[in-house]
Protein backbone atom coordinates (compact mmCIF):
# COMPACT_ATOMS: atom_id res chain seq x y z
CA UNK A 1 0.00 0.00 0.00
CA UNK A 2 1.78 3.18 -1.61
CA UNK A 3 0.34 5.54 1.55
CA UNK A 4 -1.87 4.73 4.39
CA UNK A 5 -3.91 7.48 6.10
CA UNK A 6 -4.51 6.64 9.29
CA UNK A 7 -7.39 7.97 12.08
CA UNK A 8 -8.34 7.88 15.43
CA UNK A 9 -10.17 6.34 18.57
CA UNK A 10 -9.22 5.79 22.30
CA UNK A 11 -9.53 3.58 25.63
CA UNK A 12 -8.88 3.05 29.34
CA UNK A 13 -6.59 4.43 32.41
CA UNK A 14 -4.20 3.19 34.77
CA UNK A 15 -3.27 4.78 38.01
CA UNK A 16 -0.29 6.59 37.96
CA UNK A 17 2.11 8.55 39.87
CA UNK A 18 1.72 11.46 38.16
CA UNK A 19 0.33 14.52 40.01
CA UNK A 20 -2.98 15.02 37.79
CA UNK A 21 -6.22 16.10 39.56
CA UNK A 22 -9.00 13.81 39.27
CA UNK A 23 -10.53 14.35 35.59
CA UNK A 24 -7.88 16.90 34.22
CA UNK A 25 -7.94 15.14 31.00
CA UNK A 26 -11.74 14.84 30.93
CA UNK A 27 -12.25 18.43 31.51
CA UNK A 28 -9.64 19.61 28.83
CA UNK A 29 -11.52 17.65 26.05
CA UNK A 30 -14.90 19.18 27.28
CA UNK A 31 -13.41 23.07 27.72
CA UNK A 32 -11.67 22.05 24.31
CA UNK A 33 -15.18 21.02 22.53
CA UNK A 34 -16.76 23.69 24.71
CA UNK A 35 -14.62 26.69 24.30
CA UNK A 36 -13.00 26.34 21.22
CA UNK A 37 -14.42 27.12 17.74
CA UNK A 38 -11.95 27.45 15.50
CA UNK A 39 -8.26 25.96 15.34
CA UNK A 40 -4.98 25.77 12.88
CA UNK A 41 -2.25 23.80 13.79
CA UNK A 42 0.81 22.15 11.53
CA UNK A 43 0.91 18.44 12.41
CA UNK A 44 3.85 15.44 11.99
CA UNK A 45 2.58 11.89 12.12
CA UNK A 46 4.66 8.64 12.41
CA UNK A 47 2.88 5.19 11.85
CA UNK A 48 4.85 2.20 14.04
CA UNK A 49 4.59 -1.53 13.91
CA UNK A 50 3.74 -3.57 16.82
CA UNK A 51 7.83 -3.59 17.40
CA UNK A 52 7.57 0.51 17.15
CA UNK A 53 9.54 0.62 14.27
CA UNK A 54 8.29 3.56 12.15
CA UNK A 55 6.77 3.10 8.62
CA UNK A 56 5.64 5.91 7.59
CA UNK A 57 5.89 9.30 8.10
CA UNK A 58 3.88 12.42 7.01
CA UNK A 59 3.25 16.49 7.97
CA UNK A 60 0.79 18.61 6.94
CA UNK A 61 -1.85 21.12 8.24
CA UNK A 62 -5.27 21.00 10.07
CA UNK A 63 -7.90 23.62 10.29
CA UNK A 64 -11.20 22.80 12.21
CA UNK A 65 -14.39 25.64 12.31
CA UNK A 66 -17.31 23.91 14.42
CA UNK A 67 -19.25 22.37 13.57
CA UNK A 68 -18.67 19.42 11.73
CA UNK A 69 -16.03 21.59 9.13
CA UNK A 70 -12.05 20.62 9.02
CA UNK A 71 -9.25 20.41 6.39
CA UNK A 72 -6.74 17.57 7.22
CA UNK A 73 -3.96 18.51 4.68
CA UNK A 74 -1.34 16.15 4.16
CA UNK A 75 1.53 18.10 2.60
CA UNK A 76 4.43 15.15 2.35
CA UNK A 77 5.37 12.47 0.93
CA UNK A 78 2.43 12.93 -1.10
CA UNK A 79 -0.60 15.21 -1.47
CA UNK A 80 -3.94 14.22 0.22
CA UNK A 81 -6.89 15.97 1.19
CA UNK A 82 -9.60 15.44 3.87
CA UNK A 83 -12.43 18.29 3.97
CA UNK A 84 -15.57 18.11 5.71
CA UNK A 85 -18.14 21.23 4.89
CA UNK A 86 -20.43 20.06 7.43
CA UNK A 87 -22.68 17.99 5.12
CA UNK A 88 -20.48 15.49 3.04
CA UNK A 89 -16.80 14.37 4.09
CA UNK A 90 -14.42 14.20 1.13
CA UNK A 91 -10.75 12.58 0.80
CA UNK A 92 -8.84 13.94 -2.36
CA UNK A 93 -5.88 11.67 -3.31
CA UNK A 94 -3.71 14.28 -5.62
CA UNK A 95 -1.64 12.44 -7.06
CA UNK A 96 -3.72 9.55 -8.08
CA UNK A 97 -6.85 12.58 -8.83
CA UNK A 98 -9.44 10.79 -6.88
CA UNK A 99 -12.41 11.95 -4.83
CA UNK A 100 -14.37 9.80 -2.48
CA UNK A 101 -17.07 11.40 -1.02
CA UNK A 102 -18.92 10.02 2.24
CA UNK A 103 -21.76 11.27 4.63
CA UNK A 104 -20.30 13.37 8.01
CA UNK A 105 -21.95 11.16 10.35
CA UNK A 106 -20.76 8.08 8.56
CA UNK A 107 -16.96 9.20 8.79
CA UNK A 108 -16.62 9.44 12.60
CA UNK A 109 -14.20 6.23 12.92
CA UNK A 110 -12.38 7.77 9.82
CA UNK A 111 -10.40 10.66 10.99
CA UNK A 112 -9.12 12.24 13.62
CA UNK A 113 -10.14 15.16 12.53
CA UNK A 114 -13.28 14.57 13.17
CA UNK A 115 -12.94 12.80 16.39
CA UNK A 116 -11.35 16.41 17.12
CA UNK A 117 -14.99 18.25 15.69
CA UNK A 118 -16.02 16.25 18.48
CA UNK A 119 -20.47 16.20 19.61
CA UNK A 120 -22.80 14.26 20.22
CA UNK A 121 -21.97 11.67 18.44
CA UNK A 122 -18.18 11.07 20.01
CA UNK A 123 -19.84 10.42 23.49
CA UNK A 124 -22.24 7.57 21.39
CA UNK A 125 -19.40 6.26 19.75
CA UNK A 126 -16.93 6.15 22.52
CA UNK A 127 -16.00 5.72 26.16
CA UNK A 128 -13.89 8.54 27.50
CA UNK A 129 -12.13 7.80 30.43
CA UNK A 130 -9.31 9.85 32.00
CA UNK A 131 -5.71 8.90 31.43
CA UNK A 132 -3.82 11.03 33.80
CA UNK A 133 -0.20 12.74 33.11
CA UNK A 134 2.21 11.83 30.90
CA UNK A 135 5.29 14.12 28.68
CA UNK A 136 3.72 17.18 30.77
CA UNK A 137 -0.11 16.99 28.75
CA UNK A 138 -3.06 15.74 29.98
CA UNK A 139 -4.31 12.82 28.67
CA UNK A 140 -7.93 11.26 27.93
CA UNK A 141 -8.39 7.81 26.22
CA UNK A 142 -11.30 7.10 23.78
CA UNK A 143 -12.23 3.30 23.53
CA UNK A 144 -14.90 2.56 20.47
CA UNK A 145 -18.08 1.52 21.91
CA UNK A 146 -18.06 -1.09 19.14
CA UNK A 147 -15.91 -3.54 17.84
CA UNK A 148 -15.91 -3.09 14.65
CA UNK A 149 -13.87 0.25 13.79
CA UNK A 150 -10.60 0.33 12.30
CA UNK A 151 -9.45 1.52 15.89
CA UNK A 152 -9.01 -0.18 19.58
CA UNK A 153 -7.77 2.80 21.18
CA UNK A 154 -7.16 6.80 21.17
CA UNK A 155 -5.17 8.41 23.22
CA UNK A 156 -5.49 12.15 22.95
CA UNK A 157 -3.04 14.69 24.89
CA UNK A 158 -3.83 18.01 26.23
CA UNK A 159 -1.85 21.17 27.01
CA UNK A 160 -4.25 22.78 28.85
CA UNK A 161 -7.63 22.88 26.43
CA UNK A 162 -5.32 22.44 23.14
CA UNK A 163 -4.73 19.04 21.62
CA UNK A 164 -1.08 18.12 21.35
CA UNK A 165 -0.62 14.77 20.53
CA UNK A 166 -2.95 11.90 19.57
CA UNK A 167 -2.23 8.27 19.67
CA UNK A 168 -4.25 5.65 17.37
CA UNK A 169 -3.95 1.84 17.77
CA UNK A 170 -5.30 -0.21 14.72
CA UNK A 171 -6.32 -3.60 14.98
CA UNK A 172 -3.18 -4.53 13.33
CA UNK A 173 -1.34 -3.98 16.39
CA UNK A 174 0.21 -0.64 14.65
CA UNK A 175 0.15 3.01 16.18
CA UNK A 176 -0.59 6.23 14.34
CA UNK A 177 1.42 9.03 16.57
CA UNK A 178 0.50 12.70 15.05
CA UNK A 179 1.99 15.94 17.28
CA UNK A 180 0.34 19.34 17.13
CA UNK A 181 2.68 22.66 16.57
CA UNK A 182 1.81 26.21 16.01
CA UNK A 183 -1.73 25.35 17.45
CA UNK A 184 -3.88 28.64 17.16
CA UNK A 185 -7.21 28.91 18.30
CA UNK A 186 -10.41 31.41 17.72
CA UNK A 187 -8.48 32.20 14.48
CA UNK A 188 -10.22 33.53 11.45
CA UNK A 189 -10.03 30.91 8.75
CA UNK A 190 -11.59 31.29 5.30
CA UNK A 191 -14.84 29.63 5.27
CA UNK A 192 -13.53 28.51 1.54
CA UNK A 193 -11.07 26.17 3.17
CA UNK A 194 -13.61 23.73 3.95
CA UNK A 195 -15.21 23.72 0.62
CA UNK A 196 -13.51 21.10 -1.84
CA UNK A 197 -13.52 22.07 -5.72
CA UNK A 198 -13.26 18.68 -7.01
CA UNK A 199 -10.89 19.11 -10.51
CA UNK A 200 -12.77 17.98 -14.06
CA UNK A 201 -10.15 14.98 -14.48
CA UNK A 202 -10.73 13.45 -11.09
CA UNK A 203 -12.41 10.23 -10.90
CA UNK A 204 -15.04 10.99 -7.90
CA UNK A 205 -16.53 7.31 -5.98
CA UNK A 206 -19.63 8.77 -4.39
CA UNK A 207 -20.30 6.54 -1.23
CA UNK A 208 -23.20 8.53 0.55
CA UNK A 209 -26.65 6.98 0.96
CA UNK A 210 -29.23 7.99 -1.69
CA UNK A 211 -31.70 9.99 -0.30
CA UNK A 212 -34.88 10.74 -1.95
Amino acid sequence: MRYLLILCMVAGVAATAATARAGEGEDALQAFYRSVDTLRADFEQVQVDETGEAIQRTAGEFLLARPDRFRWSYREPYEQIIVSDGNAFYFHDVDLSQVTVRDVDRSLRATPAQLLAGGKALESAFRIEEAGRRDGLAWVTLTPREGDGDFTEIRIGFDDSRPARMELDDQLGQTTRIRFADVAVDVEIDPARFQLVIPDDATVVDGREQRP
